[in-house]
């Protein structure tokens, strides 16, 4: 397997995984990754949803869009949702102030993910690019 195909493979799984763990225990995970404590039902169903049922969506079209589309245009889709992530992190991080260490390495993670995924992308366009020279094209 390409480092392309690896990034993509592994972003749309980590996506899935990531999203099925806060669907299935919202609670839990919220705890772990915040220290919030959801007190209310609409707080458990929402976080279910945008962090369960959001991030699962993710993952599903990372990988549609390798397998029915381009590697490309997934290799896009994972830079843009690691960036923005990356981005509103960092404004938070100006914003709020004090956080807990595991948002810092969430941010490290998703600065490489997004550069790692920028790099998988020209790599995969310069492969298409050498085997359109070979053939002639």
């Amino acid at each position: 397997m390409n480092l392309p195909s690896l990034v993509v493979w592994f972003a749309g799984v980590f996506f899935i995984l990531y999203g099925v763990a806060f669907a299935i225990e919202p609670y839990g995970m919220a705890q772990v990754t915040t220290a919030l404590e959801p007190n209310t039902v609409s707080a458990l169903v929402d976080i279910r949803a945008t962090y369960g049922g959001m991030t699962i969506a993710v993952g599903i079209v990372v990988i549609y869009l390798k397998q029915c589309v381009s590697i490309q245009h997934s290799l896009l889709v994972v830079w843009l949702v690691l960036l923005c992530m990356a981005v509103t992190r960092a404004i938070g991080f100006i914003s709020d102030g004090e956080t807990n260490a595991l948002m810092y390495l969430y941010f490290a993670a998703e600065v490489m993910g997004a550069a790692l995924a920028i790099f998988a992308a020209k790599l995969e366009r310069q492969a298409g690019s050498d085997a359109a020279t070979v053939s002639g094209e």
